[in-house]
Formats: structure tokens, sequence, C-alpha cells
């Protein structure tokens, strides 16, 4: 089974353009934990592995000269084999792959001005310098162990797409914890670093996992019989797109996603292989209600995927990211909020009833408005089934 879970850090979302990626801003004592229900995938508690690796796709073109071999990182969190004396990871060294993205392997060279270009974002938002600098001068040791073995069996396979390792670290870690593995490929341009807000950014966000994928294809840790895919702004259209192309996609979760506004509407309308007949998957669209963008007629003309719309109030965007957990914890970490700072824990408790209720429809909606009280619209079209 494979999820895919997209953050998209770079948005043209919603016309609110963050051409960079999205920063946490990270505590130990924070560390993001997979909500906990009774239909968690695994009750058991796992050692966490994590291993990075680079490969080059030879059929494209490389992002640092004119010729072939473009460079992927790929980044695995799963469930492992526990081993004395392994080496377990610090967050540092999760920012610290930032600087090998590209091949360029100095990250301790450069981990001044990869520190000070991933936290640039959220200073200019208001977050407190000070604070930050405190939290980056000690040791944040994680939970991963490093290169540590796979625990025997097949498990069930997360995609973390449009963001890096250091974007997914608590995430990451918290599924390969609760038996899932996690895989991360670091988000690039089809020439250049930076992604193309476009057509071209989704086609290469798509085939950089499909790249991933075919790498991966001979672990046999990897259950690879179902894909569900989650896609934070950007990276919704990102994972339809995967959609139409994988029938082994059956699941698209969209959060706040672009597939909820017209620029996305049009990417989508745009792809010569996401005709409305190649969109059977089961689609969750979880959305800020009180966006003036909001556009849901693309999601409902979906007619073969069941397709289930929730629009939560006193949110913004940022809360469908690791921002909104650190406004839980601190309340003023932006300055004074109007919005509730329970927001990023709504959404995570939604995402999974979501994926682990065995019931998806009117029934599923009818228990997300007695449980959650942010829920403002609700709506569920049921998909038009060919077999």
């Amino acid at each position: 089974m494979i999820f895919i879970i997209d953050f998209g850090l770079y948005s043209l979302h919603k016309n609110r353009i963050m051409n960079t990626r999205l920063y946490l801003i990270v505590i130990w004592s924070l560390t993001f934990q997979l909500v906990q229900t009774q239909a968690s995938y695994n009750d058991q508690v796992h050692t966490v592995g994590f291993s990075s690796e680079i490969k080059i796709d030879k059929s494209r073109p490389s992002t640092a000269d004119d010729n072939f071999g473009r460079i992927i990182q790929i980044n695995i969190w799963y469930p492992g084999n526990f081993k004395s004396g392994a080496t377990r990871i610090d967050f540092s060294d999760y920012l610290k792959l930032r600087g090998s993205e590209l091949g360029i392997n100095k990250p301790n060279e450069n981990y001044k001005k990869i520190t000070n270009k991933y936290f640039k974002w959220p200073i200019s938002q208001g977050a407190n310098p000070l604070l930050i600098d405190s939290i980056m001068s000690v040791e944040q040791p994680m939970k991963a162990l490093e290169n540590i073995d796979f625990k025997p069996g097949k498990h069930p396979v997360i995609l973390l797409m449009h963001g890096s390792a250091v974007d997914f670290a608590f995430l990451g870690e918290a599924l390969a914890e609760q038996g899932y593995i996690a895989v991360n490929v670091p988000i690039q341009g089809y020439r250049q670093e930076a992604l193309n807000v476009n057509s071209i950014g989704m086609e290469t966000e798509i085939r950089d996992f499909e790249f991933a994928m075919s790498v991966l294809s001979n672990n046999k840790a990897l259950d690879l019989n179902t894909i569900t895919a989650l896609g934070f702004s950007f990276g919704g259209q990102s994972a339809i797109g995967l959609a139409c192309r994988n029938p082994k996609v059956k699941t698209v979760i969209s959060y706040d996603g672009g597939i909820g506004d017209k620029f996305g509407a049009r990417l989508i309308n745009e792809s010569h292989f996401c005709s409305t007949e190649n969109i059977s998957a089961s689609v969750l669209h979880i959305y800020d209600n009180s966006y003036s963008g909001v556009y849901l007629d693309k999601i409902r003309s979906f007619v073969y995927a069941d397709r289930t719309l929730i629009g939560l109030k006193n949110i913004k965007h940022w809360h469908f990211t690791s921002f909104g957990h650190l406004v839980s914890k601190y309340p003023n970490l932006f300055g004074d909020s109007k919005f509730d700072i329970n927001g990023y824990k709504t959404i995570l408790k939604i995402t999974a009833n979501y994926l682990y209720s065995k019931e998806k429809g009117a029934n599923l909606i009818s228990s997300f408005k007695d449980k959650f009280e942010l829920i403002n619209d609700a709506e569920f079209h049921k998909g038009i089934k060919t077999k």
C-alpha cells in the first residue's frame, strides 16, 4: 500500500506565491506525532530507520549544466530493526541534506548558508529570528537511526512530495514509527533548482517520483499494490496528475490544494493525460473555507471518483503546514492571531479518520461534523463505477 503525502512547498495556489521552500521552525519538544486513532495502521511502535541516496535519471536533462543526467536525492524513513551503536539522526542532519540535493556534496561547508535560506520565509512572515537562532544553536536528536536494516515484511508506502527531507523530518519519522515507509524526493525545477510553477513543474514532480519508485521497486519491504496521494497547495494537482497516470493510485488527498482553485483546475485541463475518465481515485479535499478564490467545480466534475470536500473555518493556508502545528504550541509565533490554534490538529485528525475508515461517504461526513467544530462546509459525491 502506498500513500503519497505532498505538502507542496512552492505555492502559486491562491495567487500567494512562496518562491521558496516551506520552512520548518523545529523544536525537539514539538515532535510531530501522526494522529493516533483506533484505526491506525499498526498499533505497534516501530524503531525508525532513515537512509538517503543519490541516483541519476539519465533520460532527463541535468539541472546543473547542458548534459543529460538529472540528480535525484531519495530519502526514506522506514520501520527498522534496532541496532545498538547505530547513529541517531540530528535535525541538523536533515537540514544539511539540502546541500547535496543537486549533487553538491558539501553540506557542512554550506550549512550556514542553507540555514539562512531555509528560515528566510518564516522570518519575513513575522517569526522571531532570535527564537530561530536559539533553536538552531542546540542539538536536536531525532528518532531515526541511520541506515539500519528494514523490518521484515511488506509495509505501506507514503511518498512525501514537494519538499526536502528537513521539511518532512518529523512527519516521516512519525509515519515510520507506525509501520509506514515514507519516501521523499526534494523538489527541483525542470532545468534549474527553482520549481516551474506551471504544467512543466507538475510534470517534473510526477516524473521525479515515478523515477524514485522505479529505483525502489526491487525493495521487497515496499508494498506497491495501492497508492494514496496527498498533496498540499501546488501538490494537489501533481497528486491528481499521478493518479491519472498510475492506476495504483486509489486515493488522492488535497491539503488546500490547487485542485480547489482555478489555477490548478487550468493545469489539470491542460494536461494531455488527465481526462475526467482517468480520474477514478477517491478524492478528499480539505480547504480554507474563507478564501475568496475557492473553486470546487473542477473536483465536482471528477464523476468517476468518490469526492469528499471539507471546508474549515478560522484557518489559513499555512495551517496545512508545520507552521500550523507550531502555532498550536506557540500561539504568538507570528504575532497575535485570530485563527484557530487547533486548525492543524483538526486537519490531521480528519486525514487519519479518512485514511483509516472502512466506510467513506455520507456517513463519514456526518461523523466528521460531529467530531470537528472547525468544519464549516462538507459535501460528498458518489462516483460512477464502471466495473
